[in-house]
């Protein structure tokens, strides 16, 4: 019965992290479709990193499926053209999370001998963090420049869209996400485990 009590627990746990991912997601994106600016994801891409880094690769994948769904969501209802396609919501979404999960475990073994804390607990989550942030980057700009090319309607040269992402949205997500998923996984960690 115990076991069953758990588990349901971090079901609704699991249930929670991803709605409260889904409404900071849709906020965010709110937020820019104001100012006309495809938005930095920077506090939603903090929490899927947090929630990608707290339990193991499967949930990770799950996560990062979530977020990519969400994308699909906002472009739909707030309207966002570049991300009404699922090859560029969603597919490129798939290997963040895993990403991430997979640089967090190699440094994690790496660091694991060290008796500083910031070494071994710390900066795991940073770099996984900013492995899954890099992933993101990378994946969305590349199927961004092969599905709206310059020659598309409201398309962009190659390097027009590494501007835009590398210039102003990467920098944003990648300090957020490196200093809030740390902090955030410790909180996710202790909520855990008093279920």
């Amino acid at each position: 019965m115990e076991k069953k009590s758990s588990s349901s627990h971090t079901v609704a746990l699991l249930g929670v992290m991803a709605a409260v991912l889904v409404v900071v997601l849709f906020i965010e994106s709110a937020i820019y479709k104001i100012f006309s600016y495809t938005p930095p994801a920077f506090l939603s891409l903090g929490i899927l990193m947090t929630l990608c880094l707290s339990w193991d690769l499967k949930r990770s994948f799950l996560f990062s499926i979530v977020f990519g769904a969400t994308s699909l969501l906002c472009a739909l209802f707030i309207g966002n053209p570049y991300f009404l396609m699922p090859w560029i919501s969603i597919l490129p979404r798939l290997f963040v999370g895993p990403a991430a999960y997979g640089v967090y475990t190699l440094v994690k073994k790496c660091a694991a001998n060290s008796e500083k804390k910031f070494v071994n607990t710390t900066l795991p989550l940073a770099v996984g963090a900013g492995c899954g942030i890099l992933t993101n980057t990378i994946l969305v700009i590349t199927c961004l420049c092969i599905f709206f090319p310059a020659s598309a309607t409201n398309g962009f040269s190659a390097v027009e869209w590494i501007k835009m992402c590398i210039g102003i949205n990467f920098p944003i997500e990648l300090v957020c996400a490196v200093i809030l998923t740390p902090i955030l996984t410790v909180a996710v960690e202790k909520t855990a485990k008093r279920f």
